[in-house]
């Protein structure tokens, strides 16, 4: 087992030019969910200003994104990553699976493998304000938008919006 998980590192490692995750639990085995179900659960919280929890928006207006992801097992769970990215926020247009912006597009990650390790029942949050401006530099207009949290999860850098329990379901939220 061990062998197959230092395999799996070390192809991850080997292939450093995107970013990938895999995990691993600590001892034990068979299903450890009490009440079964994921061994994660991801959720995203969307914030005005003032810290009120809204999903309206006004146009230039801070986003500030909650993520949290919590391990539901009784184990001790060791999440691997490539790189230094251990997660990321993006918006979509509502409705599509078109992505308006990624938090990762305009950052640099170190190059090395990082772990994030959650004990039983331990969830690890992760926040972000966001002012409203696109790679390109100008702003989220008005309309309707989706946003989601997420720790980086296998086949991330070509889906970032595939179901996993390492990402948050879509947020909707409106820009006026």
């Amino acid at each position: 087992m061990m062998a197959r998980l230092a395999l799996l590192v070390g192809i991850g490692l080997a292939t450093s030019g995107y970013t990938s995750c895999s995990f691993k639990s600590g001892s034990g085995s068979g299903d450890d969910v009490p009440g079964g179900g994921s061994t994660f659960s991801s959720t995203l919280k969307l914030r005005n200003v003032s810290g009120v929890e809204t999903s309206s928006f006004v146009f230039g207006e801070q986003i500030r994104f909650e993520f949290e992801i919590e391990n539901r097992s009784v184990r001790t769970m060791h999440i691997l990553f490539s790189d230094a990215q251990m997660s990321d926020f993006l918006v979509v247009t509502g409705g599509t699976i078109q992505i308006r912006w990624m938090w990762s597009e305009t950052q640099e990650f170190a190059m090395g493998s990082t772990e994030l390790v959650l004990e039983p029942g331990a969830v690890k949050a992760y926040t972000l304000v966001w002012d409203g401006t696109l790679t390109d530099g100008t702003h989220l207009p008005a309309g309707n938008y989706q946003a989601r949290g997420l720790v980086v999860f296998d086949g991330y850098e070509t889906n970032p919006l595939k179901p996993s329990e390492f990402g948050s379901p879509l947020v909707p939220f409106t820009v006026r």
